[in-house]
């Protein structure tokens, strides 16, 4: 009876409070259904970006050894390239092409070879193979040089392949494996070796230049770094044999039956990463494709290492179900408002995509044109109004806006979208040209540049000097308004839509030549056209060595004036010469200053990735320039620094005695201040700053301006002859100019200002 009375007293309870118990059941409903999910979610958000880290630092070791590796062997390629192809290199053209013995000649041979061999460490021996002489004249790094009959050679192994006529081998890397004596030593090495050859009519091979390159070197090179989580990494060609490989038996072995090798070899993507299996364990497999030169970047890890830290997550989930708890009460009281706001706000994207959608669909067919994405669609007059476009004049012409400093702009109040400020660059060109009656439409494009199409009537200069002229304007704009500047490439003028395309990549190559003419710059494609079509020049190996030869005898001077001439040999090549050049020399740099320093070339202070990720920040060969000198004289500062700042502070001073007598010379420069102190320009500069804080120009026109203020005030003087005596003789409208900027206004109206206070003060004392 009393479990029957218990029973009743529930289900009145039930009868009179029904309304709250499902309240409170869908509140425990709500809280155990968002739990569930929280915690699913979390822990598998959690493990997959675990992976994705992990994913993405394989990635970029593999990148990282990618680049250097393709960097090293492009660079070993065309410069024996151009060399040989060129015939540059008399001594080289001699071992190749004369048949007959000149004791002083080979001598200058194998200096010639032995220093190619010393230039790159990466170079393990350079063979000069002369059918006619039947010779070969070797030098190999650390074990010495000679001259052997062909017969007599200690690699036969290459004198096969070059008699071999059905083997063509030449212009390309292959990989093999050589043993010879020398010096009564039995040597084994494995060669990543590039053959260049002249061959006869019939097909052989009368001289072959022969470079081998030391596998184990650049597999050292390829695993340098912080590998992460990987435990294996390798180089194979596009068809499975490897090239470099950890385990010296896999090299020239054909990987292409194994899974991952299939998988990604089939790929389309130049890099990626996935997971798979691989000797019955789950791994993580990165890889990178270098299409020009038919290799990939292979690196491989345990996946089973990735899911130890997502376990660590168990305790934080306890904590966060109790807080979740009383997070799911809260959502139930408003569930009405929490479920009224997503609606509100779906309805309000779906009106701004609305709005949007006739331009994502003009972005779209402009993305087309400059891609050269071109079918009978595109041309279309009905297709191309419906999507917003209106070009009927025969010719285009198209500009390249690239924003300078990206690195700034990106940390700057621009951080958070970097696309907006695109956007209002292409509002600002956009409504520049239709003042000008031009027909224009714009399109972003790319990560730092935009690009605008412009559809004119006709190719005269007239139109391409307006255009010009423009440009210029748009520029000022852009920097007074957005803050920032930008270089504008400007292509030639093409007929039709299918010319779009060409008429962008000149636009864009043009715009590439912001590294010589500085930012701000408007490049038109025709101005720099001849540069893209010269054959590369040859790399300065004499201005180098006497660089690195300054650098070790810390020598400062010798440095500047060795920099000067390597920057100016530079300026006269191709915007991509210059990329590779630099990036050469930072190789070297790098070498050389850890080398000195002890320190590591991977991690140390002068590590190739500090180097490397400086010279990419330059945007500039000036700016190269200047951070390598200041890279270089901070290393020869190092010693006796206490002294020097004393040194430096005497230098000061005396510049700044100097100018204070000269200041009124219209010669006055910071050459002519470095001729006094017997220094370089680009020193005193970097001293003077350092010391006083401003700069040495700046110092000389506060003096001038200085001696200005008081000649217009203590005495009657014409403005032009204070402008004399300050040093502006034949320039007095830059003296007013200058003044102007430190003073907020004209000599006159200063001198002005002056005599009236003083008249007031004297009227007030009167009084």
């Amino acid at each position: 009876m009393k479990v029957d009375r218990e029973e009743g007293r529930l289900k009145s309870l039930y009868r009179r409070n029904n309304l709250l118990i499902k309240i409170l059941s869908s509140y425990l409903v709500i809280v155990i259904v968002l739990l569930s999910v929280f915690s699913f979610v979390l822990f598998r958000t959690y493990n997959n970006r675990s992976i994705e880290h992990v994913s993405q630092t394989s990635e970029n070791f593999i990148s990282q050894s990618y680049y250097i590796a393709d960097l090293m062997l492009i660079n070993v390629y065309y410069n024996f390239y151009h060399l040989f192809i060129n015939d540059l290199d008399s001594d080289l053209n001699y071992g190749l092409y004369d048949d007959k013995s000149d004791a002083f000649a080979d001598q200058d041979v194998l200096k010639k070879l032995k220093q190619y061999v010393n230039s790159n460490p990466l170079i393990r021996s350079i063979y000069i193979y002369n059918a006619k002489a039947d010779r070969v004249i070797f030098s190999i790094s650390e074990l010495g040089e000679g001259i052997q009959k062909t017969t007599d050679f200690l690699d036969q192994d290459i004198i096969h392949i070059l008699r071999n006529t059905e083997q063509s081998v030449s212009d390309e890397y292959f990989t093999r494996k050589v043993d010879y004596v020398i010096n009564n030593k039995n040597i084994s090495e494995n060669f990543l070796t590039l053959v260049l050859t002249n061959t006869s009519n019939n097909g052989e091979v009368e001289s072959s230049l022969v470079i081998n390159l030391n596998e184990r070197i650049l597999q050292q090179m390829v695993t340098s770094g912080s590998a992460g989580d990987l435990n294996q990494v390798l180089i194979m060609y596009k068809d499975g044999n490897v090239l470099s490989h950890d385990d010296t038996s896999m090299i020239n072995k054909n990987l292409a039956n194994e899974s991952f090798a299939k998988q990604i070899m089939q790929s389309n993507n130049e890099k990626g990463s996935f997971l798979t299996k691989i000797n019955d364990q789950e791994s993580l497999v990165s890889y990178v494709k270098a299409k020009h030169l038919g290799l990939i970047f292979i690196g491989i890890g345990e996946y089973s290492k990735l899911l130890s830290s997502a376990y660590s997550m168990q305790k934080t989930l306890l904590i966060l179900t109790i807080i979740f708890i009383l997070a799911g009460i809260i959502l139930a009281v408003f569930f009405t408002s929490s479920i009224y706001n997503p609606f509100r706000k779906l309805l309000h994207k779906y009106r701004l995509d609305s709005n949007r959608l006739l331009n994502d669909k003009k972005k779209t067919y402009l993305g087309k044109l400059v891609d050269g994405d071109i079918d009978e669609k595109i041309c279309d007059k009905d297709y191309m109004m419906e999507c917003g476009v209106s070009f009927d004049a025969p010719f285009f012409l198209t500009i390249v806006l690239k924003m300078d400093s990206l690195e700034k702009v990106l940390s700057g109040k621009w951080s958070k979208d970097v696309r907006l400020v695109k956007f209002a660059i292409l509002n600002i060109a956009c409504e520049f040209f239709r003042e000008k009656r031009f027909k224009v439409e714009g399109v972003d494009n790319g990560h730092d540049y935009v690009s605008i199409i412009l559809n004119v009537n006709n190719r005269s200069d007239e139109i391409v000097s307006k255009l010009i002229d423009t440009t210029t304007e748009i520029q000022d704009k852009v920097d007074k308004y957005l803050k920032i500047s930008v270089s504008a490439g400007i292509s030639d003028i093409v007929e039709g839509v299918g010319g779009i395309s060409k008429s962008f990549q000149n636009a864009l190559a043009a715009s590439n030549y912001r590294i010589i003419f500085g930012r701000k710059a408007v490049i038109k494609y025709g101005d720099i056209a001849e540069r893209n079509n010269n054959d590369l020049h040859e790399y300065p190996y004499d201005i180098e060595k006497r660089m690195i030869e300054a650098i070790k005898e810390r020598h400062i001077r010798k440095i500047d004036t060795s920099l000067n001439e390597f920057f100016e040999r530079l300026a006269l090549s191709s915007a991509d010469e210059i990329q590779i050049t630099v990036l050469q020399l930072a190789v070297l740099l790098t070498r050389t200053l850890s080398g000195i320093a002890k320190t590591s070339i991977e991690n140390g202070e002068y590590s190739i990735k500090v180097l490397v990720s400086e010279i990419q920040a330059c945007e500039t060969l000036e700016e190269i320039k200047t951070y390598l000198y200041s890279l270089c004289s901070k290393f020869v500062e190092t010693k006796d620094n206490d002294a020097k700042e004393n040194v430096k502070t005497i230098i000061a001073n005396k510049i700044k005695d100097y100018v204070g007598k000269h200041y009124d010379s219209m010669n006055i420069s910071t050459d002519t201040v470095a001729k006094y102190v017997d220094l370089s320009p680009n020193y005193v500069r970097s001293i003077f700053k350092e010391i006083t804080g401003i700069s040495l120009s700046d110092y000389i026109t506060q003096c001038r301006m200085s001696e200005a203020q008081r000649l217009l005030i203590e005495t009657d003087y014409p403005v032009s002859k204070i402008a004399e005596l300050v040093g502006y003789p034949e320039n007095s409208k830059h003296f007013f100019t200058v003044f102007k900027k430190h003073f907020s206004r004209t000599p006159e109206n200063y001198r002005i200002s002056i005599h009236n206070n003083g008249s007031q003060n004297k009227l007030s004392s009167n009084g």
